[in-house]
């Protein structure tokens, strides 16, 4: 796996390099998924979806050329839900007359990111995306049974006392493990990208 403390910034650049092949399978490592479970919530079936992710890559791919980082344009994160969107309308009509390519440098961040907080499915895929890259950036710091605990009852909404009985823990056991975690958590998140855009 990927280095997770590398800034998305930092990958961006470095998939301009096209021969970059490590850098590129990092970008599908970390938002391929996100990209597959939006495209789904919106009602593409899988293999459109996997087609969505592929596509969304492609057009990255020729878009990053002449790409220049600007922070005050907006947020990367929305322009990855909007790049969804518009491979999801060029493949429900082909006959539509979109652009071909939704372009980093002309694409409107401000008018994005406002479309893309009103647009509560991919609100929830994004935090779900987070804490899923957060999780597993600090997997590594917990014993299995404590994350299978936590994952049992906090991402899974099981009570304490199922979770302590499944896992053949005690209560305190399984309430410490979610402590330590999510406050491990919420450090990792905030190191990885504290504007969010992970």
């Amino acid at each position: 796996m990927s280095d997770p403390d590398t800034t998305r910034l930092t990958l961006l650049l470095r998939l301009r390099n096209r021969s970059d092949r490590i850098s590129w399978q990092e970008f599908h490592d970390r938002y391929g998924q996100l990209l597959y479970r939006y495209a789904r919530s919106r009602g593409a079936s899988h293999a459109d979806a996997e087609d969505v992710i592929q596509e969304v890559e492609m057009y990255l791919f020729k878009a990053l050329d002449g790409f220049e980082y600007d922070a005050g344009k907006g947020r990367f994160r929305s322009y990855l839900r909007a790049a969804v969107v518009h491979a999801l309308g060029r493949r429900a009509s082909k006959a539509a007359r979109q652009p071909d390519a939704l372009d980093p440098q002309q694409f409107d961040y401000v008018a994005g990111q406002q479309e893309a907080s009103m647009d509560e499915r991919w609100e929830r895929e994004w935090q779900l995306h987070r804490l899923r890259w957060a999780l597993r950036a600090i997997a590594v710091n917990f014993e299995p049974n404590s994350l299978r605990a936590f994952e049992m009852h906090v991402l899974g909404n099981r009570s304490v006392e199922e979770t302590a009985q499944a896992l053949g823990m005690s209560k305190a056991s399984v309430y410490q493990a979610r402590s330590r975690i999510l406050r491990s958590l919420k450090e990792k998140l905030a190191s990885l990208d504290p504007d969010g855009d992970v």
